[in-house]
């Protein structure tokens, strides 16, 4: 996790400030060596501007002249995201598999994780053994 901030590198057709999302790595990756991002068939797009309007990280923009989103910012796209292929009315919108981002996360993102929150949560050694030992049940706790 990342305390840089990201530069401002202009506006989108709408006027809104657009930030280099891409220089903040992702779980200590550079975020560039990610290969997740959407991509738009335009055999199916309707050119609705949900995707462009929506998306908080600015991922889309607008071509004026061909009255349709472009996916110009891939790497500002938060790896995992996936709701501008959720909210398309088209299914225009499609990203790499799910498999590819639990692979990710499985790879780069779990002990981090895990380090972080258990100091946020005690566990119960108790726990930690069913869980180490594959039973994945918690133990009943003597009355």
């Amino acid at each position: 996790m990342s305390t840089q901030e990201p530069p401002v590198i202009g506006k989108d057709a709408l006027g809104r400030e657009v930030k280099d999302l891409s220089v903040i790595p992702w779980w200590g990756v550079d975020r560039k060596k990610i290969e997740w991002h959407p991509t738009i068939n335009y055999d199916r797009c309707a050119g609705c501007g949900l995707c462009f309007v929506s998306c908080g990280r600015r991922v889309f923009d607008w071509d004026t002249k061909k009255g349709r989103p472009v996916v110009a910012r891939p790497y500002n796209c938060l790896v995992g995201c996936n709701t501008c292929q959720n909210l398309c009315p088209c299914n225009a919108i499609s990203f790499p598999s799910v498999e590819y981002v639990k692979r990710l996360v499985a790879r780069y993102a779990v002990k981090k994780a895990f380090a972080i929150v258990s100091k946020l949560t005690p566990i119960k050694a108790s726990t930690e053994e069913a869980e180490i030992s594959g039973t994945g049940e918690r133990p009943v706790e003597s009355m």
